[in-house]
C-alpha cells in the first residue's frame, strides 16, 4: 500500500483552513482508492495552539472578565472551541501530534508522497507559518504541493527567505498555487512549469458539502451572514447601510474583542465547522471579506458580495475566473448594487468549477501516478 502525507492549516480554528484541508484528504482518498493510504501530517505548534486558545491572555484581570462580565461569551466560546477540535478528531485523518520542525525530523517519516496542501500556507507573514510547510522534514518519496498560498499580498523577500525558499522549492517534483500572485512569486524564484488550481473546496460538490450540514437551520428567518477575520469599521459601516437598506438582521460568528463594532449584530460566539458552513448556505446574502466566504457562497450558490474582493488578490483571481468581479463591493457602490444584490448568474461559475475541478484530477492522478 502506498503512502501519502499532507502537510496543510488543518488544525487552525479557522473554517476555511479546517475545510479545504477535509476536501483535499476526501478528494484524494476518492481518487485514489483501497490501493492508497492517505493522512494529515498532525503540525500543531506552540504558536497556533497560543494563536487559537480559548484564554490567550491569562492575566488576572481578564480571567475575572471572562469569568464574571463575558460569562456568556466565555461558555460559548468554550463550545466552539470544542467544535473545532471534533471536527478535526471526527473528521481528519491525522498522524499523531508534532510540535516543530525538529520533531518531525526526528519521526523521520515514510511516505511515498508527501503534499503541501492548501490554504495559506506559504505566507512567511502569517503567524503561524512554518518551515514544514515546505517539506523541509521529508527526506525521501515524491514531493509537490497543490494550490498553496503564499497569502493576500505579495512577499517581499529577505535575502535570506528567498535562498531558503528557492532551495526549498527545488526539491518538488510538481508545484501547484492557488492564485497568479503566488505564482508570480514563485517565477521570481524559479523557472520552469507552476500550475494554477483553484481551493480544494471546488473539488467536492455541492452535494457532497451538503452532507455535512444538518437540515435544522440554526437560525430561523431571513439574514445576512457576514463573516470577516478583521475588524474593521469601514466594514462594520458597509455591512450596516446594506443591512438597512434590505431591511435584514445581520448574524456574524466573530467576537470583536471591540463589542461596539458589531452593535446592532446578532452574534452567535458557537460555531464550528459544519455550523458555519449550516449559516453560510442558508443566508439570504452573505457578505465576506474572507477568500473562504467567498468561495462557499459561489459552492453553495447564495448570493453574495466580496468586501473589497478586488483589492485581494486571492479573492480577485477568484472572482476574475468565474466571471463575477461585480460581486466585489465598496461604501461608494453600495445603493446602486443591492438594488440587484439577488441577481446572480452562478451558470458560468458551475461550468468553471468544473472544469477546474476536471484539470486538477489530472494534476493529481499525475502526481500520485494514478491512471
Amino acid at each position: 500500500m502506498k503512502k501519502i502525507g499532507t502537510i496543510t492549516f488543518h488544525a487552525a480554528h479557522n473554517y476555511g483552513s479546517n475545510l479545504q484541508a477535509y476536501a483535499l484528504q476526501e478528494y484524494i482518498k476518492k481518487i485514489s482508492g483501497k490501493e492508497y493510504e492517505y493522512e494529515i501530517i498532525n503540525l500543531r505548534t506552540d504558536i497556533q495552539k497560543q494563536q487559537y486558545s480559548i484564554n490567550k491572555d491569562n492575566k488576572v484581570l481578564s480571567k475575572i472578565v471572562r469569568k464574571y462580565i463575558l460569562k456568556d461569551f466565555n461558555k460559548k466560546n468554550i463550545l466552539k472551541f470544542e467544535r473545532f477540535e471534533d471536527f478535526i478528531k471526527k473528521y481528519l485523518k491525522t498522524t499523531k501530534e508534532y510540535n516543530n520542525i525538529e520533531e518531525l525530523k526526528k519521526a523521520n517519516l515514510k511516505y511515498d508522497y508527501y503534499i503541501s496542501g492548501s490554504d495559506q500556507l506559504w505566507n512567511l507573514r502569517a503567524k503561524d507559518f512554518d518551515w514544514s510547510n515546505f517539506l523541509e522534514f521529508a527526506n525521501n518519496g515524491k514531493k509537490f504541493s497543490y494550490a498553496a498560498s503564499f497569502g493576500p499580498k505579495k512577499i517581499h523577500w529577505t535575502e535570506e527567505e528567498k535562498s531558503r525558499v528557492k532551495k526549498d522549492l527545488e526539491r518538488y517534483d510538481y508545484l501547484s498555487v492557488r492564485e497568479e500572485e503566488s505564482k508570480k512569486n514563485i517565477n521570481e524564484l524559479l523557472d520552469g512549469e507552476i500550475s494554477m488550481h483553484m481551493d480544494p473546496t471546488i473539488l467536492l460538490t455541492k452535494s457532497e458539502w451538503e452532507k455535512l450540514i444538518p437540515n435544522e437551520r440554526i437560525y430561523k428567518d431571513k439574514y445576512i451572514l457576514y463573516y470577516s477575520l478583521d475588524q474593521n469599521n469601514d466594514y462594520i459601516k458597509l455591512v450596516k447601510k446594506i443591512s438597512k437598506l434590505l431591511n435584514l438582521p445581520v448574524i456574524t460568528t466573530r467576537y470583536a474583542g471591540r463589542r461596539e463594532l458589531f452593535r446592532g449584530f446578532k452574534q452567535i460566539y458557537d460555531v464550528g465547522p459544519i455550523e458555519f458552513l449550516n449559516l453560510l448556505k442558508n443566508a439570504e446574502l452573505v457578505l465576506s471579506s474572507s477568500f473562504h466566504g467567498t468561495i462557499f457562497s459561489i459552492i453553495f450558490e447564495v448570493p453574495f458580495f466580496a468586501i473589497n474582493g478586488l483589492n485581494d488578490c486571492r479573492i480577485s483571481t477568484l472572482l476574475k475566473k468565474i466571471h463575477l468581479e461585480n460581486r466585489s463591493i465598496s461604501l461608494k457602490e453600495i445603493n446602486q448594487k443591492c438594488k440587484e444584490y439577488k441577481k446572480i448568474n452562478f451558470e458560468f461559475a458551475r461550468q468553471v468549477i468544473k472544469k477546474e475541478r476536471k484539470k486538477s484530477n489530472i494534476y493529481l492522478k499525475q502526481a500520485l501516478d494514478l491512471r
